[in-house]
């Protein structure tokens, strides 16, 4: 049976809200959001220049939203923003020293909230639930694609019994009231 409160999608978003909002309290100090931390964090670990989409999917960060954030982070000194020759419509990101400076002091706090978060979990065990995150992350492609093509629907609302249904209802098989049986 489907409990809101057991589910995997509302466990995650639990977690995930819990450790963003711990972890943004502290990342403040040195004036970046969660959003801004992401970028610094997937541009340091890919170590080289990436196009706003490809930051877009490591963070999944809406492009247009993306875009603001990296213009912000940009005037404060942490990215650089180019537009290569071959391709005047995409745009390069890459980190300043000044950027892959704070990325380098942030990512082993990152670290430590997983090591928390993990507690008591072998590293063994750790590294198969990062395993199984990342499996059931690319499972909901299926979702997405159902729901591009329209086949997933809210079921429409059920029809209101009348009166008659309810009685029959109320009886058990036997046309008995339920609750009550008879003796022979």
């Amino acid at each position: 049976m489907y409990r809101f409160s057991n589910s995997l999608p509302y466990l995650l978003a639990r977690l995930g809200v819990r450790m963003g909002d711990l972890f943004a309290r502290v990342i403040r100090h040195e004036k970046l959001t969660l959003p801004m931390y992401r970028v610094l964090a997937a541009l340091s670990e890919q170590g080289h220049p990436l196009r706003l989409g490809e930051i877009a999917e490591l963070t999944s960060a809406d492009v247009s939203t993306l875009s603001r954030i990296v213009a912000e982070m940009s005037r404060a000194g942490l990215l650089t923003r180019d537009r290569p020759e071959n391709d005047q419509r995409s745009l390069q990101v890459a980190l300043t020293p000044k950027g892959a400076e704070l990325a380098a002091r942030l990512m082993p706090l990152a670290a430590y909230y997983e090591e928390v978060a993990t507690g008591s979990m072998s590293a063994k065990e750790a590294a198969e639930l990062k395993r199984v995150l990342v499996e059931l992350y690319k499972n909901i492609d299926r979702l997405e694609q159902e729901v591009e093509a329209g086949s997933i629907k809210v079921a429409p609302p059920a029809r209101p019994k009348d009166v008659r249904e309810e009685r029959l209802e109320a009886k058990g098989k036997t046309g008995q009231p339920r609750g009550k049986t008879s003796r022979k």
